[in-house]
């Protein structure tokens, strides 16, 4: 059966591919006949099936036919993903068309803004800018504004006091292809040589829409000339340890007045101040020079010393400028930035004075002795030769006949100790390298001495050391080099407490003397001196002990009591120098009960504490504190009280 079935398709297929076959529709077909399914067993089983199930084509259709060559229809995901990408090209086109060019849509590429400035702009001068501004959008811009952000230091034309910053002009609506120009002018001011920069941003809206919308521009130009100048005169090594001067020069340059000039000072690490001419108006580093006419020049003179090693180099900076605040610490608008520098250099033979281990400015009491020391040192790597220290004293504060020297001998002609190698046979020759340390003392006068009170008072040491070298050529040579240190006195403030029962401003009562287990009620008196230099945020406090009742003080006296701790306090504040001396002394007064116990009986109670005053001294900047013994019924030097009257009685 399988091979006639054969043969009537190969029949077919020759009667179908033959050029000049003809089809006789009228032969009887062959019936068919059915087929069992049957389920495939492999992938290729499948394709066969489907083959065979493909519908019998009609013979009238007269072209050859190829089954195995029909090709798969796509997939419904990969045209969804071909068509999705075909329409973001489209939409991209259309937006960057609508974006940049199309339609009434405005793009802020056809906005433009230009500014015109000069590159070079004087300090101190008028400058303008015009600004440029067209659209070139088929749409109006609207609620347009011109933000303006200035340099530092730019100031208004119109009144060159108004410093500008931040300003805003409203232009409000530029038609479309409309162009405008604006005229920007102002003072500007900075260090010479410097490029700034103006920026500008405008601001807007369209129909439509509430949002706001930028476009930004700037200009840059350089500062010119300075409406002043700067010239400093200094030396350009300085020895370490030793005095030298700066002298710094500012002129005016412009055509008009230039108002509330200032010169600022910024000084090198290791560099002491010791002078100023003017003193400066701020600190030690800001002078105000107010208003310069054209052609006007001002100067300040420096002087001071520097630490450091031999080579360091130092740089000093001096800026000038404008600064209309009177309590600023810095130039607010700097016009110029002038830099110093200065090589240090090792002296050949050093020499430093330590009161207290310490240097420059020291701080020490009123009416004691003070102990010192000098080291110095023979920098060179040869040998030195007769070597001598001379120390100065200065100030009224000195006790001048008490300044001694173990191997040191004082001239009283010129205030001064001297050490030689007639007493210090040391000083004969001094190895390369070689240093040493020789104390010394004086004492400092007390408050008040010779009846008169000194205010802030200061003692100033000055070392000079000096030695002979051989010079390259053999000829002797002398090195020297100077250093010194300044002594501030404190103020001795003093405080006393005194006890009343007749008198004061309280009533007291109960007996005297006190009786046991009966009460008795006194006044305490604190009063306050003070000598040499104000003080600041002094107090007086005393503890009360537990049979001791605080009864009041003295309406607005500044005392008060703390029952937690016991405490009575006294808030004095500022105590001027002189209080108790020139002025006249501060007291407070306040009252307290004594309850005392049969086991006191015989003996003169402590009514307080011990009284502690304490503060800071204004001028030498260090706490200051005095005491006075506790006060105890002993009312001694009252007007009434008799010996006896202090001890209690019994009961």
């Amino acid at each position: 059966m399988a091979g006639k079935d054969r043969d009537g398709m190969e029949r077919l297929k020759r009667q179908l591919y033959k050029r000049d076959a003809k089809v006789d529709t009228g032969q009887e077909r062959t019936k068919l006949s059915p087929d069992a399914a049957h389920a495939p067993t492999s992938w290729s089983d499948v394709q066969d099936s489907a083959v065979a199930q493909t519908p019998v084509i009609s013979v009238e259709n007269k072209e050859p036919l190829d089954f195995m060559s029909r090709k798969p229809s796509r997939s419904l995901a990969a045209k969804f993903l071909l068509g999705s990408f075909l329409f973001f090209l489209a939409a991209s086109g259309v937006a960057a068309y609508m974006f940049f060019g199309g339609a009434n849509l405005i793009s802020p590429q056809n906005i433009d803004i230009e500014i015109i400035a000069p590159s070079l702009i004087d300090g101190g001068k008028q400058a303008d800018f015009d600004v440029l501004i067209r659209n070139r959008n088929q749409t109006s811009l609207e609620l347009v504004d011109l933000v303006i952000d200035y340099p530092d230091g730019a100031r208004s034309s119109i009144d060159s006091s108004q410093e500008l910053t931040h300003e805003r002009q409203s232009i409000g609506t530029i038609a479309p292809g409309q162009q405008l120009k604006r005229t920007i002018s102002a003072v500007l001011y900075g260090s010479e040589g410097v490029e700034q920069t103006l920026s500008m941003t405008l601001e807007y809206s369209v129909a439509g829409s509430n949002a706001v919308f930028e476009k930004k521009a700037e200009a840059k130009f350089i500062i010119g000339s300075s409406p002043v100048s700067l010239s400093i005169s200094s030396p350009t090594e300085a020895t370490a340890g030793e005095q030298f001067s700066m002298e710094v020069e500012v002129r005016s340059n412009a055509l008009q007045p230039v108002s509330n000039v200032a010169l600022q000072a910024q000084y090198p690490f290791g560099f002491s101040l010791s002078s100023t001419d003017p003193k400066p108006q701020n600190g030690s580093t800001l002078w105000r020079l107010g208003d310069l006419q054209p052609g006007e020049s001002k100067k300040i003179r420096l002087s001071g010393s520097i630490e450091g090693q031999d080579g360091d180099e130092r740089v000093f900076r001096f800026s000038v400028g404008s600064s209309e605040d009177a309590t600023a610490s810095k130039v607010d608008v700097p016009f110029l930035v002038t830099p110093q520098t200065l090589t240090i250099r090792e002296p050949f033979i050093s020499g430093s004075v330590m009161i207290g281990g310490r240097t420059g400015t020291v701080a020490a009491n009123s009416g004691e002795p003070i102990q010192g020391t000098i080291r110095w040192k023979n920098n060179l790597s040869e040998p030195l030769s007769d070597v001598e220290l001379s120390l100065s004293f200065s100030g009224p504060a000195v006790d001048f006949d008490s300044i001694s020297a173990p191997t040191g001998f004082y001239q009283s002609s010129n205030s001064s100790l001297l050490w030689t190698k007639d007493k210090e046979a040391s000083l004969e020759n001094v190895e390369g390298g070689d240093s040493d340390i020789l104390p010394f003392s004086f004492n400092t006068l007390p408050v008040g001495s010779g009846g008169v009170l000194i205010t802030n008072p200061t003692i100033n040491l000055n070392l000079t050391v000096r030695g002979v070298r051989q010079g390259g050529s053999g000829k002797p040579e002398t090195v020297s080099s100077i250093a010194s240190v300044q002594v501030e006195l404190s103020s001795k403030p003093s405080l006393t407490a005194q006890t009343l029962h007749f008198s004061g401003p309280f009533q007291n009562m109960g007996s005297i003397p006190p009786r046991a287990d009966s009460s008795t009620s006194y006044t305490i008196l604190w009063s306050v001196k003070n000598s040499s230099n104000a003080v600041a945020n002094a107090t007086v406090s005393a503890t009360l002990p537990p049979y001791v009742e605080f009864l009041s003080s003295q309406q607005g006296s500044g005392l008060s009591y703390n029952e937690g701790s016991r405490t009575v306090k006294w808030n004095i504040g500022d105590l001027k120098a002189g209080t108790g001396y020139t002025l006249p002394v501060r007291q407070a007064a306040f009252q307290i009960r004594l309850n005392p116990s049969s086991s006191q009986v015989g003996t003169a109670p402590a009514l307080t504490g011990e009284a502690v005053l304490s503060g800071q001294d204004r001028f030498a900047q260090v706490n200051v504190q005095t005491s006075a013994p506790a006060a105890t019924t002993n009312a001694s030097g009252e007007s009434g009280f008799s010996n006896g009257m202090d001890i209690v009685a019994p009961k």
